[in-house]
């Protein structure tokens, strides 16, 4: 009996993450172009170096996530220090706003958010299996 529910709940954290790859190749076909955008007219503003996210943009698919955290970042209003040592003001944040819509960033979090969990779900699956 409990190797039949673990089987099931196995299924469902790999139809999981399976189904969170399809979002995330959705989000990086749709958004990248805007996310690059985004970055270039700040780095064209002296606001942001163009090293701080250049590699992660040559890195396509994988380093999408890594922008997007980035620019979490940057639109939270904060001072963010970048690898460049660079201090971001919270001026930054209302010009990136004002001219770009990045509302679908919180729902790129919410499901990078899911997909920890079912990883550490899965991680703690395979500890406790025979």
């Amino acid at each position: 009996m409990f190797e039949y529910l673990r089987l099931i709940l196995l299924s469902f954290v790999f139809l999981g993450l399976l189904i969170s790859l399809f979002f995330y190749f959705y989000f990086y076909r749709k958004y990248s172009a805007e996310l690059s955008k985004s970055f270039h007219f700040l780095s064209d503003r002296q606001c942001l170096d163009v090293n701080d996210y250049l590699f992660y943009e040559q890195l396509g698919l994988p380093g999408f996530a890594h922008r997007v955290l980035l620019m979490k970042k940057i639109l939270s209003g904060k001072a963010t220090t970048t690898k460049g040592k660079i201090i971001l003001s919270p001026e930054v944040s209302q010009l990136i706003a004002s001219t770009y819509n990045f509302s679908w960033i919180k729902t790129f979090y919410k499901m990078t958010i899911f997909v920890a969990f079912l990883m550490l779900l899965l991680l703690l699956m395979v500890a406790t299996g025979k």
